[in-house]
């Protein structure tokens, strides 16, 4: 009885690997992940969630200058991602720290200027459009909008 039920387990785990193996991710049908579709992907993705926060705010004349300032200053950079990983593969251990520290250190001050974008928009904000501002600006990935 044992060998029967391992023996169907093993032959789940195999149609599994196996239906896993052959079916195709969509990548372009390249089969590896497309940085450049992704790129498109998230742009497109951000332009849309710009526009709708954009309409939910209702924003007054006066803070549609403020709006196209701040839009400038957190619009997503278009080469964004991490250091090349075949260019650190040449690189010894001590040269990839300090390649990985220098990103960090951008990195940190790519967000604190985008913080401080932040800060200043809000400050441009009634106390409703805070709350709208707060409920979808940033919206949490596993928790749906309202």
């Amino acid at each position: 009885m044992k060998l029967k039920k391992l023996a169907i387990a093993g032959v789940l785990i195999l149609v599994s690997g196996i239906a896993y193996a052959a079916h195709e991710h969509d990548c372009g049908g390249k089969g590896k992940f497309d940085k450049a579709q992704w790129q498109e992907h998230r742009a497109e993705h951000f332009e849309k969630h710009q526009a709708e926060l954009h309409g939910k705010l209702a924003l007054t004349a006066e803070q549609e200058n403020a709006w196209k300032i701040f839009q400038g200053q957190i619009k997503p950079p278009e080469k964004a991602g991490h250091p090349d990983a075949e260019a650190l593969s040449k690189l010894n251990t001590l040269q990839r720290l300090d390649s990985m520290e220098a990103w960090d250190k951008e990195r940190d001050s790519q967000m604190a200027e985008r913080a401080k974008a932040i800060r200043a928009f809000y400050a441009q904000l009634s106390d409703t459009q805070k709350k709208v501002f707060d409920d979808n600006a940033f919206p949490h990935p596993h928790k749906r909008p309202k």
